[in-house]
């Protein structure tokens, strides 16, 4: 009974290190081959701390690691976790900022190698090579949980199953969460966050330290259940199999990573038992070449992200006409008085990329309420005028001023906050996440996108989250895409997810909409579709500045069109007086 309460301990380890790391990876799409480590700092923190307090500096062993602090097993649980949570940030502060791919990978992994060796040479607290021994066992009442004996290593197996599925039931809930849904956005597609309005530093930092925190208690339930560890336990093997696990299972997919721990987990005990002494090698060989096929024959995994999802279908789904959700939508904006000044005002905006000047220049105001097309020949600026605008490029010179007020140089989240959104060249939709959830992600003041509110709370939140999908599916109704809130944008036409991009800027109540190129790749079938959505946001009262290449488009929907030709304002006016014009015509059609 013990051998097999072993090989359940060992599985549910490797299931909890797993679960907590798809978190990371499969959520965020954020790859770390530093869980071995991190699960090593919490079990050396908890041993540190655990064992007991110095009395006699004789007692103490040479390497001086036979005391330590002389705290309950239960605040060392939590210590190592703290450190372990810190340890996280000191990796993800710089990952956050600039590292990013591949090279965060390289930075993860020169941390796991790094640290193991650190652990290896540093002997007053690891023990060098040697590690720690004589680490008390977890203890309540009278029972002990620890591997030492058949019935506590029976009992620690039932503790570490309990363990499991809290951590289990933790990831779930903030995957599939608001908080989730930030993460998945930020796997996809990062720059859609700060545009509209919510920075994505937050969510990555708190990952990060969420999955080590879990990791670093995990070690400290190992050490407790071991009584002696050594930095071998935590070694590059074991963050690959981690990883695998993930991979094997299906990322973003927590049942997944419990098939694959399962899968990977029992791997071990079997060969041990068929090809003895030669397991080692012929494990690492099995786990290589399951990953190889895996990635031939079914790259999401055993079990795909979303394979059991479950649709939340408001009665707005199929029910609510475009009519409807305009009367729903209509709202009169609280953050400035209207008429009291234009919606934006462009003044002197210059900027260059080295000797390349790509706006000369550039004034020009939109009127509030309206349909303002900037147009002219490729090159122009218009796009990196909406860039300056929107907070992605700092002017060189000149002033962008929302309103009457001046919000030249601030960040990209802060003017998405003062009420401006924009839309992209390249749609930048989240093909793995549904309709829904793309546009519900833009919906400000999420309770739920705190992850204090998740835990403490949970009513409110799921209340809020009840508001935030409605608020999304009448966003849809308005573009006539409802229907297809549940449906994965990836399996959409090229034009419906234009729909969804412009039902995503809607949701964020912002009164200036940006829009980039909103026909551009669309089929002309559906063009029709795209003008009316555009039409309905003026007639819910937004102010609309649209880049767009297609006369008959601008023509059947801007009140007024400014030209731009390297980035300098040539007239302003309809359309129609502009392309009369023949000069502008040439410049704009080439002559």
């Amino acid at each position: 009974m013990a051998y097999y309460g072993q090989i359940a301990i060992n599985i549910l380890i490797l299931l909890s290190l797993s679960v907590s790391l798809n978190l990371l990876l499969g959520y965020a799409g954020r790859v770390s081959m530093a869980q071995s480590i991190l699960f090593g700092v919490g079990a050396f923190t908890a041993a540190r701390l655990v064992l007991p307090q110095l009395t006699d500096k004789y007692n103490a062993n040479v390497s001086g690691v036979g005391y330590g602090m002389g705290w309950p097993w239960w605040a060392a649980l939590l210590g190592a976790i703290v450190v372990t949570f810190i340890a996280a940030l000191v990796i993800s502060l710089p990952a956050v900022r600039q590292v990013k791919g591949e090279y965060l990978i390289l930075l993860t992994l020169a941390f796991q190698l790094g640290g193991q060796q650190v652990m290896t040479v540093w002997e007053a607290v690891t023990g060098g090579p040697f590690g720690v021994a004589g680490i008390p066992a977890i203890k309540i009442g009278s029972m002990s949980f620890s591997t030492v004996k058949a019935d506590s290593t029976v009992r620690f197996a039932i503790l570490m199953l309990i363990v499991t599925v809290i951590v289990i039931a933790v990831c779930w809930g903030i995957g599939e969460s608001p908080f989730g849904r930030l993460l998945k956005t930020l796997r996809e597609q990062e720059s859609v966050l700060p545009s509209v309005g919510k920075s994505p530093i937050r969510p990555e930092l708190l990952t990060f330290g969420i999955t080590a925190g879990i990791a670093g208690g995990i070690g400290a339930l190992f050490a407790f259940s071991q009584g002696a560890m050594t930095p071998v336990n935590f070694g590059l093997d074991l963050s690959i199999l981690i990883v695998s696990v993930v991979v094997l299972g299906g990322v973003g997919n927590i049942f997944g990573t419990i098939v694959g721990a399962i899968i990977l987990g029992g791997l071990d005990p079997i060969l041990s038992n068929t090809v003895g002494a030669d397991a080692i090698p012929w494990r690492a060989v099995i786990y290589g070449g399951a990953l190889v096929v895996m990635m031939m024959v079914r790259p999401q995994g055993l079990i795909p992200e979303g394979a059991f999802r479950r649709f939340k279908k408001g009665k707005t789904t199929e029910e609510m006409t475009p009519a409807e959700a305009m009367e729903s939508l209509s709202r009169v904006s609280a953050t400035h008085e209207v008429g009291s000044a234009p919606a934006l005002e462009v003044e002197g905006l210059k900027k260059s990329f080295g000797g390349l000047v790509a706006v000369g220049g550039a004034s020009f105001t939109i009127a509030e309420g309206k349909i303002t097309a900037l147009i002219g020949p490729n090159g122009a600026g218009k796009t990196t005028i909406f860039n300056m605008i929107t907070g992605t490029f700092k002017p060189d010179e000149g002033t962008v001023k929302l309103f009457g007020q001046d919000i030249t140089g601030l960040s990209v989240v802060d003017i998405a906050n003062k009420g401006i959104a924009r839309s992209f060249q390249d749609v930048r939709i989240c093909e793995q996440m549904t309709v829904l959830d793309n546009v519900a992600v833009a919906v400000p003041k999420q309770a739920g996108e705190g992850l204090t509110n998740l835990v403490f709370r949970p009513l409110k939140t799921r209340k809020v989250e009840r508001a935030t999908r409605e608020r999304a599916l009448e966003c849809l109704a308005l573009f006539g895409i409802s229907d297809k809130a549940n449906d994965l944008v990836g399996e959409l036409s090229y034009g419906d997810q234009k729909l969804v991009a412009i039902a995503r800027l809607l949701a964020t109540d912002a009164d200036v909409l940006l829009l980039d190129e909103p026909t551009s790749g669309v089929d002309p079938a559906n063009v029709e579709g795209v003008m009316q959505g555009v039409r309905r946001l003026r007639d819910l009262g937004r102010t609309v500045c649209l880049v767009e290449h297609s006369v008959h488009f601008v023509q059947q929907l801007a009140d007024r069109a400014v030209f731009l030709d390297q980035g300098i304002v040539l007239a302003e006016g309809t359309v129609d007086e502009l392309i009369n014009q023949q000069e502008l015509a040439d410049l704009y059609f080439g002559s």
